[in-house]
């Protein structure tokens, strides 16, 4: 009976220690359609290019929520886009592509984090990214509501 005990005490130890490492993010093909559309978007964050930006958003996405929504205020909407806690897209310092990957049982959309930086503060943030299967064209959205 203790052999089993200790079994299965050492069973969930290991199972602990394998929960506990951090998320491995798999390697950026930086030739992929993918990743040069991203570096795009992460340019034009840097740069602080709102209009640039605009370009880049999921059509319906960018209607509803940046032209109805928020009345075209863009500065707020790309503060709530690119959120970090009290900062404001203007204020950031510095944006680095972390990850994208397909969403589970899509074809068409990924999830995509990037790390951004500003002066006292660093964040990661996550948005869609959606291939148009007709036309190969990529946009970013993000939630709605």
């Amino acid at each position: 009976m203790n052999k089993k005990i200790a079994t299965l005490a050492a069973l969930m130890f290991v199972s602990l220690l394998a929960g506990a490492k951090p998320e491995m993010h798999a390697k950026i093909k930086e030739n992929a359609p993918e990743t040069i559309f991203l570096r795009k978007v992460e340019s034009a964050v840097r740069t602080h290019d709102a209009d640039l930006l605009l370009t880049f958003m999921l059509p319906d996405y960018k209607r509803t929520q940046h032209d109805e929504f928020l009345e075209g205020r863009t500065l707020q909407f790309l503060s709530e886009f690119f959120w970090c806690p009290e900062k404001s897209f203007d204020q950031i310092s510095d944006v680095s592509l972390v990850s994208y990957k397909l969403q589970a049982g899509s074809k068409t959309d990924y999830e995509v984090v990037f790390h951004l930086k500003h002066v006292n503060t660093e964040c990661d943030c996550s948005f869609g990214m959606r291939k148009d299967p007709a036309t190969n064209v990529f946009s970013i959205y993000g939630a709605v509501g």
